[in-house]
């Protein structure tokens, strides 16, 4: 089966592996590990620690497509790139879009895609269900 980034421009493959190169330091910080998904269409970035995916990438010829999790009211975006996702998007996970066109945007693009790794890591923000222990129950 091909891949995403077989099927699309050099601008593209090198702004997703910059971005890749940056992320997988920033997991590394937090003693996490990007585990990295990959289909014809589209490519998605997964916290290993929380297992939560959040991003999602479409390489296009003349662009990547990115969708994140939190929402634009939520982000700290001076660049104004974020948008908002269509609600079909991602099981309606993903509340925010944005379109990488240049070399130039993979900084600003990179804050926004860590925020959304940040936001994944946070308590009750989806993953897998970490469960509690009840009151008086002690560890074996």
């Amino acid at each position: 089966m091909e891949k995403a980034l077989e099927r699309t421009s050099e601008t593209s493959r090198v702004i997703v592996s910059m971005l890749r190169q940056r992320m997988s330091a920033v997991a590394e910080r937090h003693q996490d590990r990007l585990e990295v998904r990959e289909s014809m269409h589209w490519i998605g970035w997964r916290s290993a620690s929380r297992d939560r995916v959040f991003a999602e990438m479409r390489p296009h010829r003349n662009k990547v497509e990115v969708f994140i999790l939190p929402a634009r009211r939520q982000l700290k975006d001076p660049r104004k790139l974020a948008k908002a996702a269509p609600v079909t998007q991602g099981w309606g996970w993903f509340r925010t879009r944005f379109d990488i066109v240049s070399l130039d945007q993979v900084g600003p693009a990179f804050h926004l895609i860590r925020q959304s790794y940040e936001h994944g890591l946070k308590r009750d923000n989806g993953g897998t269900p970490r469960r509690r222990r009840r009151s008086g129950q002690t560890s074996l």
